[in-house]
């Protein structure tokens, strides 16, 4: 019986490292203006058809013990080969940048806090608890870092910038719960507040964001980008509404801050996938400080390519769904999980992952929502 073979579980667990790229890669990207939930859906029930068909072909002539393999023909060890052989070729880049191209990044943790929330707020899907999760949707924590950029100008040493990201605005991200996040984040007072898109995931929402951040206050000025989620929904729709609340939306664009006769500039550009592709003004920005605001981290090229001394992003929700040991599950990125969440650095360029605060599904699992302060200092 394969169930009693070694080698059976060595083969699903090669098939789901396989589910979860394809996944990753395909399922969470709608193209055809298809509804999401109906082409993730779709592509994850034609991945496992697929994968299954496959594993009953090859269980037709393997019974998944070691000393049978060599019996089987040609083609299905081939197959076997292969599937072996790309897993292990994925993670041994993964571990390749890892060792030696991701750098240390200059970080301290001042502190983490886990807000108080209501206790009117029930998260759904209680019933995970007996199974040993615990839904953390309504667990968001207050984190302040401080972090070092190499070359970072000292006149804009201890500039400070509070994040929000990925709000994704419903039945359980609703105003009540979004008013205490946006009070305790304006208690934090940045200089400046950075919110990096997907605030909504419907064009029927967009009047519950009017006037949802007009709290927010700064000396430098609150900024917003457009998620991919905002542009499935109604990307000009949601522009206005931030801009009525006097948020600057940067699209393909710079704002430029002026301290102690140096210049920083604030770039925003439109998003990966459903976002302008005109990268050339960014391309073109000069200034002794550059911040890069990028809805989805695999825009880290972009950065090292304008110079940037911090990119900013959100988008992969740190992973949403995690596992003690194993880590994130959903990581709709190209990258895997090099840009999921936290700090990086490659070169002289650093990026920040936010976890953001909503998703979809309205679960998290070893993964809570955050508001994130970063304060930036001079390695120099």
């Amino acid at each position: 019986m394969m169930f009693h073979q070694l080698p059976f579980y060595l083969y699903l667990f090669l098939q789901l490292q396989v589910f979860i790229f394809l996944t990753n890669r395909l399922a969470f990207h709608p193209r055809f203006r298809i509804l999401e939930t109906a082409w993730t859906f779709t592509w994850m029930s034609f991945t496992l058809t697929v994968q299954t068909a496959i594993t009953a072909g090859l269980a037709h002539y393997w019974n998944f013990s070691a000393d049978d393999w060599t019996g089987i023909p040609f083609f299905w060890k081939c197959f076997t080969a292969a599937l072996a052989l790309s897993v292990i070729g994925y993670w041994a880049e993964f571990f390749f940048w890892l060792l030696f191209i991701k750098k240390p990044v200059e970080s301290r943790l001042l502190s983490r806090k886990l807000m108080k929330i209501p206790p009117r707020f029930k998260p759904p899907l209680e019933f995970l608890k007996y199974l040993g999760f615990e839904n953390q949707i309504y667990q968001p924590e207050v984190v302040e870092y401080e972090v070092r950029l190499p070359h970072w100008p000292k006149a804009f040493s201890g500039l400070s910038i509070v994040q929000i990201s990925d709000i994704h605005y419903g039945k359980y991200i609703n105003l009540d719960y979004l008013g205490i996040l946006i009070q305790t984040a304006q208690k934090l007072k940045p200089d400046l507040f950075a919110l990096t898109g997907d605030f909504i995931s419907f064009q029927k929402h967009i009047p519950a964001m009017e006037g949802l951040f007009k709290k927010l206050k700064a000396p430098l000025g609150v900024y917003a980008l457009l998620g991919n989620h905002d542009y499935w929904s109604d990307g000009e729709g949601m522009r206005k509404a931030l801009e009525e609340d006097h948020i600057r939306v940067l699209r393909n664009e710079a704002a430029y801050i002026k301290r102690k006769g140096k210049t920083l500039a604030l770039m925003g550009v439109d998003d990966l996938w459903e976002g302008t592709k005109n990268e050339a003004p960014l391309l073109g920005v000069k200034a002794d400080a550059k911040i890069l605001l990028a809805h989805h981290p695999d825009h880290f090229y972009l950065a090292k390519k304008t110079k940037a001394h911090l990119q900013i992003s959100g988008h992969c929700h740190g992973g949403q769904i995690c596992f003690p040991l194993w880590g994130p599950l959903i990581i709709p990125s190209t990258k895997g999980r090099k840009y999921v969440e936290g700090f990086v650095r490659e070169g002289d360029t650093t990026l920040f992952a936010h976890r953001g605060i909503g998703g979809y599904p309205p679960i998290r699992t070893y993964c809570r929502p955050e508001i994130v302060k970063l304060i930036l200092l001079s390695s120099d």
